[in-house]
């Protein structure tokens, strides 16, 4: 059922995919090697470099377990909830970043690339939602 035309979990597999290969394993991968001239260069300061790889691994982790999940035929509510979770708190600390101006000094390719994070976690935010939802009225 995972690969067929009728899968009606195909916008939220693809959404926890392209959300577990970008920002789990890539910018989850490059906080844990932590480049500082590369986001000096775009205007992001991380604080100590502990703290980035410590965020860095945990991204990792978020990212195959997003990529576990997405491979599953049927996506589980416990699987769904922890996506939505996750991927909404990085949304909203990011929304919360902007609106406390902490965001005033990046490069614009710095800013292109958070507001990219930010609507990828939104995405899958909105596109799991709606099979929680669901399954919890079919109980």
């Amino acid at each position: 059922m995972a690969y067929t035309f009728t899968d009606h979990f195909r916008a939220a597999r693809l959404c926890l995919r392209v959300n577990a290969v970008l920002i789990g394993l890539g910018l989850g991968i490059l906080l844990l090697i932590y480049p500082r001239d590369l986001f000096m260069t775009a205007g992001i300061t991380l604080g100590s470099a502990w703290t980035a790889r410590i965020g860095g691994g945990a991204l990792i982790g978020l990212g195959i377990g997003q990529l576990a999940a997405s491979m599953e035929g049927e996506l589980r509510q416990t699987s769904l909830l922890a996506a939505i979770v996750s991927n909404g708190a990085i949304a909203i600390s990011l929304l919360l970043s902007y609106f406390e101006g902490e965001m005033t000094g990046l490069h614009p390719v710095g800013a292109g690339i958070l507001v990219g994070i930010f609507v990828i976690c939104l995405l899958t935010v909105v596109l799991s939602a709606p099979h929680i939802r669901q399954r919890a009225t079919q109980v």
